[in-house]
């Protein structure tokens, strides 16, 4: 609803692929106090430290529990939608 009232239009997939990919970052930056002062360099090694960390998982909107392999794929308990009475619906 936030979004359709700020932008005009019904987020889709790809939104929600986004959001995920920010939240995630987001809160990995918080477990690693990465703020502003942090080197790129510094960032990118705590980042990749908190990533391949199994115990690191975040719930999004596509999927719960997400978690990423030493390579980079995600793997995740995902969440179906469908679509009822024009409007997005949980499965």
């Amino acid at each position: 609803a936030e979004y359709q009232k700020r932008y005009g239009e019904t987020p889709n997939q790809f939104a929600a692929d986004a959001y995920d990919c920010v939240y995630a970052v987001y809160e990995a930056c918080k477990l690693a106090g990465i703020d502003g002062a942090t080197a790129a360099a510094d960032a990118c090694a705590k980042l990749t430290a908190i990533f391949t960390d199994p115990t690191f998982a975040v719930n999004g909107l596509t999927g719960e529990g997400m978690q990423w392999s030493a390579t980079g794929e995600v793997s995740k308990a995902p969440k179906g939608m469908v679509i009822k009475d024009g409007v997005y619906v949980g499965m």
